[in-house]
């Protein structure tokens, strides 16, 4: 009941309490004896809100000890210097006790602090841990569904041969066999193309042709656009300057997301134009590709890099980050733009260079 009663009205307690002190040390020569219930009173009101509030109710109490001094003399019980030294000696518990009381306030601040540190850390783990398995989920899945295609890829195409669009064999047949093995051949390159992401290896050094990549990116998020309803329009440079040296299977990581959130935002806005623009531009010794989109916009353009930050309700907050650290490991920048009116721009840029040792 008490330390309820401290907890919720430690303002209002500790002012009774140094009124009540006071009063006590007008009528009794406490002397020294007055500062125990003083430092008190003190640790009390420093746990209360605003921080000055403590210092404050501390300064009182040493005005309040001096002030005995004054209205109350205790010349007539013992000798002025033993008065003097007494309420000296009050000042130093006061002062002492305020020191301390501060100094393990900060410190108990700084400890939870640090605990939530420690409790963001550990969640950024266990994220990390998820995504992880999540990688893993997805590399098992196309290595498994890459046979499957492949063979209806192949039946299709035996069928396709086998049809004679002749008076028993409807003529529409051997055109639909021939889409059948057309996009499970596409399915097939699409699933090739995430094992490759998928598969851990070192970084390469290699020539990357960016408008070809951007062409690869496209098609693998070509199901995504149409079932979202979103045209995505290339502007791909006719001849770049040179190609750019890397690792193109991160590179295209970066391409892929970027086209990926611009879709995802496209359709988070609902209304409006609904086109997501891809272009590639040459510019002296740099590459630099462009990702705009009519999607919902940016309102923070300046963290949308940072780490575990996210807008959508199902977001990791990673791939932006994880992105423009590849585009700073392969020695060029991103940035990313609020476009007037509405949606995105998101833009990196490569340098040209040529292949250590040639």
């Amino acid at each position: 009941m008490i330390r309820r009663l401290l907890a919720a009205y430690p303002r209002g307690i500790s002012l009774g309490l140094v009124t009540f002190v006071f009063a006590v040390d007008l009528c009794l020569p406490l002397g020294v004896a007055s500062a125990v219930p003083y430092t008190f009173a003190v640790l009390l009101a420093l746990s209360a809100k605003p921080g000055w509030f403590g210092p404050a109710v501390a300064g009182l109490c040493g005005a309040l000890t001096l002030a005995k001094m004054e209205l109350v003399p205790e010349h007539g019980t013992t000798e002025y210097w033993k008065v003097v030294v007494n309420r000296c000696l009050a000042l130093f518990a006061i002062s002492m006790t305020t020191l301390l009381g501060i100094l393990r306030r900060r410190a108990s601040m700084e400890r939870e602090l640090a605990e939530e540190r420690v409790k963001e850390h550990q969640a950024d783990l266990a994220h990390l841990g998820r995504l992880s398995l999540l990688g893993q989920l997805a590399a098992g899945l196309a290595h498994e569904l890459n046979q499957p295609l492949a063979a209806v890829c192949l039946q299709a195409d035996i069928a396709a041969r086998l049809a004679d669009p002749g008076a028993t064999v409807r003529p529409e047949l051997a055109g639909v066999l021939a889409e059948i093995a057309d996009q499970s051949s596409r399915a097939a390159e699409i699933v090739r193309s995430i094992r490759r992401m998928a598969r851990r290896t070192e970084p390469g050094n290699d020539p990357i042709d960016l408008n070809d990549a951007v062409r690869t990116v496209v098609r693998m998020l070509d199901w995504h656009a149409h079932r979202s309803g979103v045209t995505v329009t290339l502007k791909l440079a006719g001849e770049l300057l040179g190609p750019v040296f890397g690792d193109r299977v991160q590179v295209e990581q970066v391409l892929f997301n970027l086209i990926q959130n611009a879709i995802e935002s496209i359709v988070e806005r609902g209304n409006g134009a609904r086109t997501v623009t891809v272009e590639t531009a040459g510019d002296g010794d740099m590459v630099t590709v462009t990702v705009r989109d009519t999607g919902v916009g940016l309102a923070n353009p300046e963290r949308v890099f940072e780490r575990f930050y996210t807008t959508k309700p199902n977001g990791m907050g990673m791939g932006l980050a994880i992105s423009r650290s590849i585009i700073e490991a392969h020695g060029g920048s991103m940035r990313a733009a609020a476009v007037d009116g509405c949606g995105a721009e998101f833009s990196f840029t490569l340098p040209v260079a040529r292949k250590e040792g040639s």
